[in-house]
């Protein structure tokens, strides 16, 4: 009798076992079939120096079609960046986002990925700097978004901002999350947006931009339907123009943004284009 009692304790426990088991299995294997469905499709990368990048990723799930290619200037880019502003990330009154030396960096890449980018993908990117009443003395922090066009309308996604912590190399670690469609990444800060910019659904961290507002180029795919004059360079911009993004490459390597190969390659890439 007692035998009996001691088995069927016995069997029990072992089905409450094996039900917890079952339980933290099925737990854990959807566990990994969420963080499996979040990962990026990473297309290519346009820009990746040992911290941050400007990449080409798959279009988030769900998401309709976007109107890409898009051409747009990197100098329109730059100074449609450099308006935009941001409360609560690292003070109380409205900041810029970017600073000078940060939109140097990756307007350009930007500007480059949304030319060639398919409409079933996104542009996304990570950018480092320093900001905080210490100049560039003020720690290394970094800002990741996303990038697209649709319905004439240039979509921005912030997804970290200003975030202090140091960013892992490329190769390892896990980069910040670029922002998304669905849903918020942080919840403590807001941007600020100047005339002809809106906040997507009163998100504060999704900004939208019609591009009849900016200095922009006509989209790749009707280039072709245009039959006004197209407006060449002259020697003089050229030259200004190879000279800034020599200036810019030097700096980078100045800071330790970019590896010697890096520098070498880019700069070779620059000096054959003229």
């Amino acid at each position: 009798m007692v035998q009996a009692k001691f088995d069927l304790s016995h069997a029990r426990l072992r089905g409450g076992l094996r039900a917890a088991v079952g339980v933290w299995l099925a737990a854990a294997l959807s566990a990994c079939s969420l963080l499996t469905a979040s990962e990026p499709e990473v297309r290519s990368y346009e820009y990746r120096p040992a911290y941050g990048y400007v990449r080409i990723e798959r279009i988030e799930r769900g998401a309709p079609d976007n109107a890409h290619p898009f051409t747009v200037s990197a100098g329109a880019l730059k100074q449609w960046l450099a308006a935009l502003k941001v409360k609560g990330s690292l003070s109380l009154d409205a900041k810029p986002i970017f600073n000078n030396e940060e939109l140097d960096e990756f307007a350009l890449p930007l500007a480059s990925a949304l030319a060639k980018v398919g409409p079933k993908d996104d542009v996304t990117f990570t950018v480092v700097g320093n900001h905080g009443v210490f100049g560039i003395y003020s720690p290394r922090t970094y800002t990741s978004g996303r990038l697209f066009m649709r319905d004439g309308q240039l979509n921005v996604v912030f997804g970290i901002m200003h975030e202090p912590n140091d960013m892992p190399t490329n190769g390892s670690g896990v980069p910040p999350m670029p922002g998304s469609r669905a849903r918020r990444i942080e919840g403590v800060w807001n941007i600020v947006v100047p005339n002809g910019v809106r906040l997507a659904d009163n998100r504060g961290d999704w900004v939208i931009v019609d591009t009849a507002a900016m200095p922009v180029a006509a989209p790749a795919a009707e280039k072709e339907k245009q039959t006004g004059p197209v407006t060449t360079s002259t020697p003089e911009s050229r030259s200004q123009e190879i000279e800034n993004k020599l200036r810019v490459l030097d700096h980078l390597k100045a800071r330790g943004m970019i590896t010697d190969d890096e520098y070498r390659e880019r700069r070779r890439a620059i000096l054959q284009g003229i």
